[in-house]
């Protein structure tokens, strides 16, 4: 076990009774308190699979899902909304460099929500991209600094095929902007994990600029060495403690 690891497991040992005794709260509220996040934040919970380049502690997958877990014991909900916070920064590093450089210069603790259900349209303008959707299960949208949401790209209102991909399948893009652009739906209203806030979010006409898109794959050369190295110290890891 790493430093890190031991350091955010520590933060999340400290917050366990203080979460416990909001439980009522954040089910009533059906998501988690402000102040809770702040808490997480400065605990490591966010930056744990971001690249040391950019501040972040990138931690091994089995470090960060050890952190997870204990998280998840203590309260489901907040378990949930801070695995999607803190994992979907292997999705931002499928963008551009200079738009991954941009999301960080601030620091490492940057949150993510969004859902990959490509239930979105996407069609180029001279201007990047113009993207209709509305996506639901965004757990975490209302404490989310940046939200992606998957489209099917289309041209006259027709998707458009994968080339790579066997016939038939569509072609896919991500696109990620702040998530004070998007709008969140309070349709939240659940039996189970109240607290996670997995609202719908949505996008009327929003021009998204062509690099704040990204491809679900690993091709695009400016970030492929920065995820294939968080994507290799995770799986690889793993793999190594498996039977």
């Amino acid at each position: 076990m790493t430093d890190q690891n031991k350091s955010v497991l520590e933060g999340i040992r400290e917050l366990t009774s203080h979460i416990i005794a909001r439980a009522a709260e954040i089910e009533a509220a059906r998501r988690m308190p402000l102040d809770i996040v702040q808490s997480l934040k400065s605990a490591g919970v966010f930056r744990m699979f971001v690249p040391r380049s950019h501040g972040g502690l990138e931690l091994s997958l089995p470090a960060g899902l050890e952190a997870i877990r204990a998280l998840g014991r203590v309260d489901g909900s907040v378990g949930w909304t801070a695995m999607i916070g803190s994992g979907s920064a292997l999705f931002a590093s499928l963008l551009p460099r200079e738009t991954y450089d941009r999301i960080y210069e601030r620091g490492p603790d940057v949150i993510f929500a969004g859902s990959s259900q490509p239930v979105g349209k996407a069609e180029t303008t001279a201007d990047g991209w113009r993207v209709n959707g509305r996506w639901p299960f965004a757990s975490g949208c209302q404490h989310a600094d940046w939200i992606i949401g998957f489209c099917v790209v289309t041209a006259g209102g027709t998707s458009l095929p994968e080339p790579d991909l066997q016939a038939g399948s569509p072609l896919i893009r991500g696109f990620a902007l702040p998530a004070s652009e998007w709008q969140i739906e309070d349709t939240w209203n659940v039996a189970g994990l109240k607290g996670t806030g997995s609202h719908h979010v949505s996008l009327t006409g929003a021009i998204v600029p062509a690099t704040n898109s990204l491809i679900p794959r690993m091709v695009r050369p400016a970030c492929r060495d920065l995820f294939t190295r968080l994507s290799r110290i995770s799986f690889h890891s793993c793999t190594a403690r498996s039977p």
